[in-house]
């Protein structure tokens, strides 16, 4: 939404009026109890399990807001990562994926080149593909891999959960030692 300079004046010239108006009131005193704060609304992500060595696991993002939930795909303590696909099953009914809104972490990117697949496979499911590109060793240690975003569009609680998983090495090896960790989400207001 774009604001012209003449109405930003005009809406701190309001401001201004409100504010000296109420000091010069002489504060406050009378009236009625004052009125509770509305409640919060927001999303509350909580996950399944404890993230141990040799894990990929979901948590929620820092720029979390009560209009948007971003969700974090991280690893722990991993060694030798050189991609990851998974499908990614989340409550359609309480959130919406926002395409725009997926961004790669620095944990595979810091070792080279990568690629980074995320398409809608159905409702309630994302398909994910991240992986390292060219003859490179894989990743060691923790970090993030991805962040998704979702605006929340209803009440409730449900499942987010990593699918038809695989993690592979720089030998192209499945890591049958990694754990997937996944959690649920509470959408409130």
């Amino acid at each position: 939404m774009r604001i012209g300079l003449r109405t930003l004046a005009h809406l701190a010239l309001v401001v201004v009026t409100i504010v000296v108006g109420i000091v010069g009131c002489g504060g406050g005193g009378g009236g009625g109890p004052t009125e509770p704060p509305p409640p919060s609304s927001g999303v509350t992500f909580t996950p399944t399990g404890s993230a141990g060595a040799n894990s990929i696991y979901l948590a929620q993002g820092t720029n979390t807001a009560s209009n948007r939930f971003v969700l974090d795909v991280k690893v722990s303590q991993v060694d030798d990562l050189y991609g990851v696909s998974f499908n990614l099953a989340y409550p359609n009914a309480r959130l919406r994926w926002i395409s725009g809104g997926t961004k790669e972490g620095s944990f595979l990117s810091s070792g080279g080149s990568t690629d980074l697949i995320v398409e809608e496979g159905s409702p309630g499911v994302l398909i994910i593909g991240h992986s390292l590109l060219g003859d490179v060793d894989g990743e060691s240690g923790s970090g993030t891999l991805l962040s998704l975003e979702f605006e929340p569009i209803s009440a409730g609680s449900g499942s987010l959960g990593m699918v038809r998983h695989d993690a592979v090495n720089s030998f192209g090896d499945v890591m049958t030692e990694v754990s997937w960790i996944g959690g649920s989400v509470s959408v409130s207001g």
